[in-house]
C-alpha cells in the first residue's frame, strides 16, 4: 500500500476499499506509516489522524526496511538514474519493499510505472 491508497480507503473511495477489503493481507511498507504519521501531525485533526494510521497499521503486516530491502533501494535507484526517470525517494524505497516481497504496490503514483519489476495497481485517473 502507498500512503495515497491508505488516504483514499480513509477517504471511502469505493474502488479502494474494495481492494483493501477483499485483500488477503495488507502489507504496509514502514515508510508509509511514517509518510502518514507525518501528515497526521500536519493536520488539524491531530488526534483522529494518528489514532487511523495507528489502527490500520494494526490490521497490517508492517514491512521493516531491512538489508534486503536496502539492497534493492540502491538497484532501483541507480536504474532510475541511468534511465532519467528520478521519483520522490521514500517512493523508492516503498517500491524496494513491494519487489524484495514480490507483491504489487497500490498507488495512483504514475512514476511508479518507471521502476522496472514493479507491479503498480491503480484506481480512478491516475494522479
Amino acid at each position: 500500500m502507498d500512503t495515497n491508497a491508505v488516504i483514499a480507503y480513509r477517504e471511502g473511495i469505493p474502488e479502494v476499499c474494495n481492494l483493501i477489503d477483499s485483500a488477503d493481507a495488507i502489507i504496509l511498507p514502514v515508510t508509509v506509516i511514517g509518510e502518514l504519521l507525518y501528515g497526521a501531525l500536519n493536520s488539524t485533526k491531530q488526534k483522529n489522524n494518528e489514532k487511523f494510521v495507528h489502527q490500520f497499521a494494526g490490521y497490517s503486516l508492517v514491512m521493516p526496511i531491512d538489508e534486503p530491502v536496502a539492497a534493492c533501494y540502491a538497484k532501483v535507484r541507480l536504474d532510475l538514474k541511468r534511465h532519467g526517470n528520478p521519483i520522490p525517494e521514500n517512493d523508492i524505497w516503498i517500491a524496494a519493499a513491494c519487489l524484495v516481497l514480490g507483491i504489487p504496490l497500490v498507488s495512483r503514483d504514475d512514476h511508479f510505472r518507471c521502476v522496472f519489476g514493479l507491479r503498480v495497481i491503480s484506481w480512478g485517473n491516475s494522479a
